[in-house]
């Protein structure tokens, strides 16, 4: 989207990215033909004595969540509902954040469409693999937006996650302060603060914080607790030799563009399949 009429447009980047692990590789970008659609490369960590992969997940699996202190309750809520998602295509695995809910008597998992970025998104049949602390489970598919950037999938209750409420904020002041919990590039489980700051790109909402690849598909909630939306993408801008990235601008896809309707009719749906033993 960079021309020579708008060489300061904002060029979206549906993200954040996503880690994309190739077989004999390390992490590796993935990249889309069209500027709209470019996902970024993770960096590793460097860790003394560790593969930073390894040592992440180490972290990840032994490490819980009443390790640690919280400032607020929003906080707390904000990481003991966080959980990976990784969707496996066989020669290449895409890794993102998810938010574990409970929601009209059913348990599901909230995080960005474009982890489907190398195909896939059918609803009612693929899956993914959700992620906590000792704990891994299927989720299926039964919910994806791919022009507002949302999926979601049904999965069991989990033991060591605790749900947020699936209540959905409905207005987004500038200056209000939000939070949300991830996992970037190779490191465990982390928790940013932001500020809400206008219009994003498109439906998005922007706001001042940090995010870089694996942040896909983090809740995002505000001061009053409610579920601002998913984190989808960071703004590109002009750099001294080319465009570079805007890792403090972070766009957000409201969660109010949800079809509650329809959704509740794929969760129930899925279960009275299930039931009959399908």
């Amino acid at each position: 989207m960079f021309d020579g009429k708008s060489f300061y447009r904002v060029i979206k980047v549906i993200v954040l990215g996503v880690v994309l692990t190739l077989s004999g590789c390390q992490s590796t970008a993935l990249t889309e033909p069209e500027p709209d659609i470019l996902s970024l490369d993770t960096t590793e960590a460097t860790t003394p004595g560790f593969a930073s992969d390894y040592f992440s997940d180490y972290l990840y699996q032994n490490v819980g969540v009443t390790d640690y202190k919280f400032t607020s309750s929003l906080h707390r809520t904000s990481r003991t509902a966080a959980v990976r998602v990784s969707i496996d295509y066989g020669y290449a695995t895409i890794q993102g954040t998810g938010t574990y809910f409970k929601w009209k008597g059913h348990t599901m998992v909230v995080t960005a469409a474009h982890l489907f970025a190398l195909g896939g998104g059918s609803v009612m049949h693929d899956e993914a693999l959700i992620t906590a602390p000792g704990e891994r489970v299927l989720g299926r598919l039964v919910y994806i937006d791919k022009m507002v950037d949302v999926a979601v999938f049904a999965v069991p209750a989990m033991a060591t996650r605790h749900p947020a409420r699936f209540n959905r904020a409905t207005d987004f002041p500038i200056g209000e302060e939000v939070v949300y919990s991830g996992f970037p590039g190779a490191n465990s489980l982390l928790t940013f603060e932001g500020v809400l700051t206008g219009d994003g790109y498109d439906t998005d909402i922007a706001m001042q914080s940090f995010a870089w690849g694996g942040s896909s598909g983090s809740g995002v909630f505000n001061s009053r607790g409610e579920y601002v939306g998913i984190l989808v993408s960071i703004m590109v801008g002009p750099g001294f030799q080319g465009s570079q990235l805007v890792g403090s601008v972070v766009y957000i896809a409201p969660a109010t563009l949800i079809d509650s309707a329809l959704l509740r009719h794929r969760l129930d749906k899925l279960k009275r399949a299930k039931n009959r033993g399908f």
